[in-house]
């Protein structure tokens, strides 16, 4: 399937947000139906549940507002978030989001939701490659050779290792 010449600057976040919410609402309905798989409440779970929430809101909102200011510009961004992540708004869903919901309500067959959206961004951010390789060709090619998707690569190149004298 050949790229879109032209990408909003949601990507491919529709295809991927109302995918996810019917699956969290059809697990959510069947978890109802085993109780052996409903957690009781416990407050230092619900509290680690809104840290990792309040973690993955902050990273949507950086890298949307990041990256809403280059499509305007017509720039690619590869610092911020993007300098560790290419795709931080999916990852903060998938690594921060979907988890922190599921500890939050207790629902064990929730568990599957960070799987089911790694797997459909796998597919999904196929068409965002293509249109960035359109749009930034070898600069695009050269930043996703050196930064992961969605799971971060720490480099050596951020980090500063200095041997003593």
């Amino acid at each position: 399937m050949p790229a879109s010449r032209s990408m909003t600057r949601w990507g491919v976040g529709p295809n991927f947000a109302v995918p996810s919410l019917a699956i969290f609402i059809l697990l959510s309905i069947a978890n109802s139906f085993i109780p052996a798989l409903l957690l009781p409440f416990n407050l230092y779970r619900f509290l680690i549940s809104v840290v990792l929430i309040a973690c993955g809101v902050a990273m949507c909102i950086s890298a949307a507002s990041q990256v809403h200011r280059a499509f305007n510009q017509g720039k690619l961004v590869t610092s911020g978030l993007y300098a560790y992540i290419r795709n931080p708004v999916y990852a903060a869903w998938i690594l921060l989001i979907a988890p922190g919901v599921i500890v939050a309500s207790g629902l064990l067959l929730l568990t599957i939701m960070p799987f089911a959206m790694y797997a459909m961004v796998r597919v999904l951010i196929v068409n965002e490659d293509r249109y960035l390789e359109q749009k930034f060709g070898q600069e695009y090619l050269e930043y996703k050779k050196n930064v992961n998707s969605i799971i971060p690569k720490l480099r050596h190149s951020k980090l500063n290792y200095e041997t003593p004298p």
